[in-house]
Formats: structure tokens, sequence, C-alpha cells
């Protein structure tokens, strides 16, 4: 029987009130319980394409005569890319392509990553069902690559995997990213796989928050979570204005990954993910819409200073949630390398943090060699953290992350005991 309920002519005596001011981090009464219950990272995986573009890529696009963009903007476009602290973004596109003309249109020849911009009836500007194209192709390769990287660091028996979670932001296909893996590695003794989609960079925060839930309630699970963005494929020369060109200088493509089960002793147990959101003003910070020329990334200038202002008062007691620990140097810190004015949050010295470039070089090199890979970038971060506590001493490691909402998320990694 249909409902009578409709959006038009709806009635309620309920008052909904805005929120006003941060909301989080909400904690379970059963938290005690529950983190004895949290899983441990067994190891972590990568994946990257076999291209990349570098600061040169984008001057060539921006600042030649193939973009439709004032001098203006061409010089704040060359500022920005040799001055971004990123030296190389992983692509799955071809940028050689950059340097030829463009191809006389003719809808015969198949779309691929030589040709993806080249080609395009509008030119350098391809449509969204050939973006697509190169995404479908591409996505998959890297998400099994990753799969299959994080299985040799594990060295268990992949068909002992009980549970898949793929992530991606930068594109769909349905059956999805977890039908690709399980096809691919014959994971013949999965019981639950899903999709976790459309998060953006705490992409890998919400996956491993379905990864403990799932470790939670099935003390033998083992669950392997992927993350993938092809990004490449989303330069748009239409974009109207710097936050959007921005956001399609920055981000790469690739794949990370990781296994999670109980763990014994000595492994790197996590406690819970912690989430907090920024007041209704803040929704568009960061941004991703779907247009007749594939997605368009939106990264706002008050990103950073909307991150300072939500982590000031806060980071203390991010630390004795996560961790049990007072003073910023008690742990080593992963944090998302979103981008240099985001991880340079982190120095300023009102923000009281104390901490160093050195203390963030595991985010600082994930940007120079990677820019941001959104979802995939705060693992890689982590991988390279804990490989750093071998020269800290440290046993505890800090992550936080954000993305579109404004969503701020966090853990901590303490060595089980």
């Amino acid at each position: 029987m249909l409902s009578s309920q409709r959006l038009s002519g709806q009635e309620s005596n309920l008052v909904y009130k805005p929120i006003e001011g941060l909301q989080g981090p909400c904690v379970s009464s059963l938290d005690e319980e529950h983190r004895k219950k949290m899983p441990c990272i067994q190891a972590i995986g990568q994946c990257y394409p076999d291209y990349e573009f570098t600061p040169e890529t984008f001057e060539k696009l921006y600042c030649g005569d193939k973009f439709p963009y004032d001098d203006k903007i061409k010089d704040w476009v060359r500022k920005l890319v040799h001055n971004s602290g990123i030296e190389t973004i992983p692509s799955s596109v071809n940028p050689a392509q950059f340097d030829e003309p463009a191809l006389p249109y003719d809808p015969e020849v198949p779309v691929d990553e030589h040709n993806l911009y080249r080609r395009a009836k509008d030119p350098w500007c391809p449509t969204t069902k050939e973006r697509s194209l190169v995404w479908e192709k591409f996505a998959p390769k890297l998400t099994i690559g990753a799969a299959k990287d994080v299985i040799r660091e594990w060295g268990g028996d992949p068909t002992t995997i009980t549970h898949v979670i793929t992530n991606t932001s930068s594109g769909t296909h349905m059956p999805g990213l977890d039908l690709a893996v399980v096809d691919a590695l014959g994971l013949k003794n999965v019981r639950q796989r899903i999709c976790v989609d459309n998060t953006g960079c705490y992409g890998s925060f919400s996956a491993l928050t379905v990864a403990q839930a799932f470790c939670a309630a099935e003390p033998d699970a083992v669950v392997l979570v992927t993350c993938t963005e092809v990004c490449s494929v989303h330069i748009n020369k239409h974009s109207k204005n710097r936050s959007e060109i921005l956001g399609n200088i920055i981000f790469g493509d690739g794949a990370t990954s990781a296994i999670l089960s109980a763990g014994k002793p000595g492994d790197w147990q996590m406690s819970p993910i912690r989430m907090v959101t920024a007041p209704p003003s803040t929704r568009d910070y960061v941004s991703v819409k779907l247009t007749d020329e594939g997605y368009l990334l939106y990264l706002s200038k008050f990103l950073a200073p909307c991150l300072h202002t939500a982590i000031k008062p806060m980071w203390r007691d991010m630390l004795k949630d996560s961790l049990g620990v007072k003073d910023s140097h008690d742990c080593d810190w992963a944090v998302h390398p979103g981008g240099k004015a985001v991880i340079n949050v982190f120095h300023q010295d009102d923000m009281e943090v104390n901490l160093s470039k050195d203390d963030l070089e595991p985010s600082w090199e994930s940007l120079r060699h990677h820019g941001n890979l959104a979802a995939p970038s705060i693992l890689l971060v982590i991988k390279a953290a804990l490989e750093r506590t071998k020269d800290t001493g440290k046993d505890k490691v800090f992550v936080i992350g954000f993305g579109p909402g404004m969503v701020i998320k966090y853990y901590g990694l303490t060595r089980k005991e």
C-alpha cells in the first residue's frame, strides 16, 4: 500500500532546530566495552598507475592556449603549482597527449588514457561518459593491485578473508569494486562485502568504521579494506574559479588497502573512530558535484581556517580520547595530506601543538610524491608513520583527517597488550 506521505503538504508539530557550532564526537555508553573489541591493522598495501603529472604538466594546460584562462589566472596557477609542495601526482591519464594538438573529433576513435582529453569534441574537455570509460578501466585495476599488495605484506592466507570493503568517490559502476576484488583474488569464503562510497577524503575512515563493526560482531573476522581514486579523468577547462581549479590540480590517482583482524599482542590496535561535524555553513567547503563534463571538485579557501578553528580547542581531548595521552609528543602523527595549507594548520604557533616539519614528515612526503589521493592518502601516511616508530621509539600514533561536510575524523593506534 502506498504511503500518503508526500513532499508537498507535510505538516508536523515537531520543531527541528539547526545545529549550531561543532557537533560531536558522540560516544556510546558502552564505549569501554567496545574498545576491547577493536581490531588491529595487520598490513597496509598500495598501488599506483604508470603515469604522473608534475607542476609542468598543469602549467602546460592552464597557462598555454589549451584552456581559456586570462593572464591573472595563469599567473596564479604558475605560483600555485610551483609552491604547492607537490612534485609528482600519480595519473592513469597519459600526460604526453598534452604536448600534442587536439585531434579532429571522430566518434569512431575509441577513448583511452592516451587520448581522453585530446580527442574530445569540445577540445580538451571530454564528456562524463568518456571520462567514465577511463575510470572504469583503471579503478578496478588499482583496487585489485592494492589488494594483492596488502596480502603480500600481510603474509596470511587470502582464503581466510571473511569480509571485503571498498571505497571510492571519483566514479561509479555497478557491480562495484568489491566484486572486482573478490573475482580477481578468488576470495571464496567472504561472508559480507560492501561498497562504502562517496565519502571523499575521509573515505578510509568510513570504510574502517564498517570494518571495526564487522570485527566487533564477529571476533574471527579478517577484513580487507581498499580505497581507490582515479581523479585524473576529471580535469575541466570550464572550472569557473580558483577553488574549482585547485580541485583539478592537487588530486591524484591510486589505491591503498588494509587487512584488519583481532590481532595478537604487539599488533597495532585501533581505537574507535570518532567524528566531529562542523556547522551547516561549511557544507560546501569540500564538495564534489556531477556535471556534463565529469566531477567538479571544489576546495574552498576557508577549508584550512575552518580546520584550525575546529581542531584548536579539541586536539588535546582527541589525543586523550584515542590514545590516553595529553602531550602532542607522546605519540607520532598521521595527518591527512589534503594540501600544504591543511598540513600547516598543525604547525601554527597558536595551535600549541608544537609539531615540527620533521614530526609530520609522513604527511609532507605523501603530499610531495602523490599529491592528495583523497581517501587512499591517509593509509599511505599511516604506513609511513608506523615505520617511523622504529626510529622514534613511540608505541602510539594519532590519525586525523577530514572531508566533505565539513567532517573531521580521528582515531589512535596503540600496540596491543
